[in-house]
């Protein structure tokens, strides 16, 4: 799978301000900001999940439960 970051250019050959992502040939994504485009790239390259990103799923550690309001934490109230 080849994936290239470059700027984006309209189908009439204009250069516009944006950047895209292409993987194999075919448009994959439009964003404003070179930044944007390649952690798009990095993302569709790199399967493994960083420990920063968490998955939705149940959790046996206690620890990872809401927590009930306390003291100090604003809590909102409706009639």
């Amino acid at each position: 799978m080849k994936v290239a970051v470059e700027k984006y250019r309209k189908p009439d050959g204009y250069a516009t301000r944006y950047w895209s992502v292409i993987v194999d040939g075919e448009l994959l994504a439009v964003t404003l900001y070179r930044k944007g485009a390649v952690a798009v790239a990095r993302a569709i390259t790199n399967p493994i999940p960083h420990s920063y990103v968490s998955i939705l799923e149940d959790s046996p550690n206690p620890a990872a439960t809401p927590r009930k309001p306390t003291a100090g934490v604003a809590t909102y109230r409706t009639r």
